[in-house]
């Protein structure tokens, strides 16, 4: 096996990894999103909503899906929250998510 070979082995390795690490922090972070949601709206199935919320975003690319689910919820059940806050509990909640990655790596 030449050099060329080697380097492109690894770097496909780095990059599963990275892809890896990448769905890890995403799943990690809509269950948070999911549980505070959930315990905000007063859900009496917590983890059932968990749930709803994570099978939501698998329902297009990107996290619109998620977003839209979360905001009709709250206004289904006559609580305000704008885009902005709930964009801000999604940058909460990924913060949080790679605090937790980290420490389970350590």
């Amino acid at each position: 096996m030449n050099t060329f070979d080697e380097r492109e082995k690894a770097f496909e390795a780095k990059f599963k990894q990275d892809e890896d690490v990448k769905f890890k922090l995403k799943a990690k972070r809509n269950k948070l999103l999911g549980k505070w949601a959930g315990e905000t709206l007063q859900k009496e199935n917590l983890e059932e909503y968990i749930k709803e919320v994570r099978e939501s975003n698998l329902v297009k690319p990107g996290d619109e899906d998620i977003i839209e689910k979360i905001m009709k919820d709250f206004s289904s059940n006559n609580k305000e929250i704008t885009r902005e806050e709930l964009l801000q509990k999604f940058t909460e909640c990924e913060k949080k998510a790679r605090e937790e990655l980290i420490e389970q790596n350590s």
